[in-house]
């Protein structure tokens, strides 16, 4: 099979987990035989066989850019001209049997309607918001949510999914319940959307108990550094905390590096961590924190702790109480709540016996993920080829 891969970002550009996954599906597929390439928003590499120039700067430049820039980019994220000659162009060289679309900000609604228009069979999966978000998060710039939602992401919202509801994908893959809850106000969604949670990948030789011999409690996190993150909330909650011989190990970049590096020890501001660098971070904690206070549909980070045997300390929002495991769900916390999560946090150290995990492929594993993948492909590719033989 023949398989074309659309995301805004792809490795080593990376600024959250959907092109790391998307970029490990490819991986994985290839492995068992299929083709993949891959069209991005102006990210090269050796698998890419297009990069679409992005306007008015790069994605992963968004949070640095002053607002008249910001308008321009959403802007042309409402119809990217450059996105749909691509787009046109990459589906005529390489007549591939399927799109996956994942994180498409950027590159505009054509992403998710030219597949359909061009009668090629599409899988689109949902790691963001940004079918009901202009900014994709559905927070505002200070991490706080938009509740109710804004009414110019109501307005674009309506605007966009009239568009790709007239040429939708023919399956929507879900990375969570909860996300799959938020997107069925969408009408044309419902029909098509399934749930398949991302892939846990148990590591070889990975620990199941908390570590002895006198090194310092670890708490961890790792993801970008912004307020929607609940990175400032960490923060307090451990200085609040105050757990003797206890380090908090923050690793990541993003707005809010100045306040991270200023907590001065036991804070250990660890930057921005290659995958050279990670197994070795994540081997060091003995627990990792998920303070996120967006509905974060299903963070990696989670599935990268569950396949390491690491407790997890998350927020009770979004995706995150579907994915830790059952032993450490009475340490979720209220988002945004310090107070909160200092408790959880003293809780682990009190007794990390009590929350110790097994690594474990749950709740899905590489290969039942790659199965339903493919199942997905196989569904589109049916659909689309019975709608296209009725459309001519």
């Amino acid at each position: 099979m023949r398989i074309l891969m659309v995301s805004n970002l792809w490795p080593p550009e990376v600024v959250g987990g959907a092109e790391q996954y998307a970029s490990a599906l490819s991986l994985r597929l290839r492995a068992a035989g299929h083709q993949v390439d891959v069209l991005t928003l102006g990210v090269a590499g050796p698998d890419v066989v297009r990069a679409v120039k992005p306007w008015p700067y790069p994605i992963q430049q968004a949070p640095e850019q002053p607002a008249a820039r910001r308008l321009l980019f959403h802007a042309i994220d409402m119809y990217n001209p450059r996105a749909g000659r691509a787009l046109d162009s990459v589906l005529d060289e390489l007549a591939p049997d399927v799109v996956h679309t994942h994180a498409v900000q950027g590159l505009s609604s054509l992403a998710l309607t030219r597949p359909a228009r061009r009668g090629v069979a599409h899988v689109h999966t949902l790691h963001d918001y940004w079918l009901l978000c202009q900014r994709n998060s559905m927070v505002h710039r200070d991490g706080r949510r938009c509740e109710p939602r804004c009414r110019s992401c109501v307005g674009i919202s309506w605007l966009r999914n009239e568009s790709v509801g007239r040429a939708p994908p023919e399956v929507v893959l879900a990375v969570s319940q909860a996300i799959a809850r938020e997107h069925e106000q969408l009408s044309w969604i419902v029909p098509r959307l399934r749930v398949v949670y991302n892939p846990v990948e148990v590591v070889a030789g990975s620990r199941a108990a908390p570590r002895s011999g006198g090194r310092p409690l670890t708490f961890g996190y790792l993801g970008r550094l912004g307020p929607d993150k609940g990175v400032g909330t960490l923060l307090d909650a451990f200085a609040r905390a105050a757990i003797p011989g206890a380090r908090l190990v923050v690793a990541g970049r993003g707005p809010l590096e100045a306040e991270v590096r200023a907590a001065g020890p036991p804070v250990v501001a660890a930057g921005w961590v290659a995958e050279d660098r990670k197994e070795s971070l994540l081997a060091d904690l003995d627990c990792l924190v998920v303070p996120s206070q967006w509905k974060d549909p299903a963070p990696v980070v989670v599935n990268e702790a569950r396949g390491r045997g690491i407790p997890v300390i998350g927020a009770s929002i979004g995706g995150i109480p579907e994915l830790i495991a059952a032993q450490c769900r009475p340490l979720l916390f209220t988002p945004g709540d310090a107070g909160a999560l200092a408790d959880r946090m003293q809780a682990f150290a009190a007794a990390p016996a009590d929350y110790r995990v097994e690594p474990a492929g749950a709740p899905m594993d590489w290969p039942g993920h790659l199965d339903a993948v493919l199942g997905a492909y196989a569904d589109a590719i049916g659909a689309a080829t019975a709608a296209h033989g009725k459309r001519r």
